[in-house]
């Protein structure tokens, strides 16, 4: 399993659980639902930083 599909991964696990959907994550975490949507199905534009954001927050609220 590479990078991007462990990423898509935790994002849908973390929404599952917690009953949230890409707006509800990218509010939350303070990006924006474009990124979030992006980190999920590994399409467009998002950087190493926005990506560990995201995981921080996710680990923060496990």
């Amino acid at each position: 399993m590479n990078e991007q599909e462990e990423l898509s991964d935790a994002i849908i696990n973390f929404q599952v659980k917690h009953h949230v959907n890409n707006t509800d994550l990218a509010f939350a975490s303070h990006l924006s639902v474009e990124k979030v949507h992006a980190m999920k199905v590994g399409d467009g534009q998002f950087t190493a930083e926005e990506v560990n954001q995201l995981y921080d927050y996710m680990s923060a609220n496990a």
